[in-house]
């Protein structure tokens, strides 16, 4: 298994694997009992129509990470795995540990 180092992730793109563009990572989320990456948080592209996505307060996109295809130059994303609105039935809340207090944000950027 490579491993690869949260900070290298920031700013890289990610874009499905139909081509579309879907923004830059701008944050990760854990699960905080067992550490596991539950979502990718992205800044969309200025041309994406975020309103299908499912996204947090502040309008970035929220990814799950069992999406993720490939990491390289950029993220490939399984566009069936693709969490969309209409495809959920209850809206996502993402806990995180932050500095030892839970927050329902995303925090801030890597």
């Amino acid at each position: 298994m490579v491993k690869i180092m949260a900070s290298k992730l920031r700013d890289v793109e990610l874009i499905t694997d139909t081509g579309v563009r879907l923004g830059w990572v701008y944050d990760l989320s854990f699960d905080e009992e067992t550490g596991d990456i539950l979502v990718i948080v992205a800044e969309p592209d200025e041309d994406l129509d975020t309103s299908e996505f499912v996204t947090d307060h502040e309008g970035l996109l929220l990814i799950p990470v069992s999406a993720v295809k490939s990491i390289g130059e950029v993220i490939i994303i399984d566009s069936t795995k693709l969490a969309v609105k209409s495809k959920l039935r209850r809206p996502v809340a993402v806990k995180e540990k932050v500095t030892g207090t839970e927050e329902q944000s995303t925090g801030g950027g890597l």
